[in-house]
């Protein structure tokens, strides 16, 4: 952003006395050397970390590496994993996408085109960050693009040098090597978040589903710690099936889904959402006593009861409420049988186990 691309630099003193091959097979070198090391047993962000960190241990000239790995679409980017001695100014970084940031090299290589090596010009437009830059001793900057396979995902990598002219002497081919290896590691570290994430949601809604369970238990039994008292809601659209029978299936998925929307948009941050089957559904209230949770399940009621596609929707809904240190499943069991009340009852209404 802060950065004037040059034309190849000619001989100048600035230059005399560096070995850039040499420099490039120090490099080289150490990163086959320590290759085991830095991918054995580690996560693929700690991978990256261990590169970054072990590029500046070697150079004396380069200042700071970092990446940035994320939707393609962002609208800000900020340093994730970086390493050097200009780690300051890593964190002071926060790129917002506008007219200005675009055509810099941040988002230039985020969109896949090519974006260096640039040195830091006093002619720059971008005079806070070129000063900030020039503060930590930074004057030769490469952006590489980490490309991936993950529909809609990608990244940068960007390096910073303390010398005029560094990244043309040195090459690119080092460091692009690296981009590439980055982009197959975070797409497979994306891949397996994406199979973690489907693995715990449902499909057809984007709520949790049961899979999640001792994942909520374990977040409720950590609240009781602090608040001994949790509630739960669990809820069945009244007469469901027969909207399935009469509007057919895909109506039905809408509904649902449109349940899911009001459900999350009504509940409070913190609270959380299961499917819990087909048209049943449990809320989890930490550190909500019964009288509150029962007011939630009331709004919770009404919401569903304006939804009138394909007909007007209603809910019964079980409260119960959960002890110190009481798990989820139990908690459960107790639900149901007030949800049994409730259709019992009339359907469309909220009943507790008492």
């Amino acid at each position: 952003m802060f950065f004037k691309k040059p034309s190849p630099p000619a001989p100048s003193p600035l230059t005399q006395g560096f070995d850039a091959q040499r420099e490039r097979s120090v490099i080289a070198e150490m990163l086959l050397k320590r290759s085991a090391k830095l991918i054995l047993g580690r996560s693929e962000l700690e991978i990256i970390r261990g590169v970054c960190q072990a590029i500046v241990d070697v150079s004396s000239h380069i200042r700071l590496a970092w990446t940035w790995f994320g939707p393609t679409d962002t609208h800000t980017i900020r340093p994730q994993v970086f390493a050097g001695p200009a780690a300051a100014y890593a964190e002071s970084l926060n790129i917002e996408r506008n007219l200005l940031t675009r055509i810099g090299p941040a988002f230039t290589t985020l969109d896949g085109k090519s974006a260096g090596p640039f040195t830091v010009s006093q002619f720059s437009p971008f005079g806070p960050w070129r000063d900030a830059a020039r503060h930590h001793d930074i004057h030769h900057v490469l952006a590489l693009p980490i490309a991936s396979t993950f529909n809609g995902y990608s990244g940068i990598f960007v390096l910073y040098a303390d010398r005029d002219g560094y990244f043309d002497e040195v090459g690119v081919s080092l460091f692009a090597g690296l981009a590439e290896l980055f982009g197959s590691l975070m797409t497979v570290a994306a891949e397996r978040q994406e199979l973690q994430r489907a693995a715990y949601h449902d499909a057809l809604t984007g709520l949790l589903n049961r899979h999640a369970v001792d994942l909520i238990d374990r977040r409720v039994y950590r609240a009781s710690l602090f608040e001994p008292v949790s509630s739960i809601l669990l809820m069945d659209l009244d007469r469901f099936k027969s909207i399935n029978d009469r509007f057919g299936h895909d109506a039905g998925d809408k509904a649902l889904q449109a349940v899911a929307r009001v459900l999350t948009d009504t509940l409070r941050r913190g609270d959380e959402i299961i499917r819990w089957g087909g048209e049943e559904f449990l809320v989890c209230l930490p550190q909500t006593a019964l009288p509150d949770a029962l007011k939630v399940a009331e709004k919770l009621r009404r919401a569903v009861e304006s939804i009138t596609d394909p007909e007007q929707l209603t809910v019964s809904i079980g409260a119960c409420e959960i002890s110190a240190l009481q798990h989820l499943p139990q908690a459960v069991a107790r639900a149901d049988e007030a949800l049994f009340q409730a259709k019992s009852g009339g359907r469309n209404q909220v009943c507790v186990l008492h």
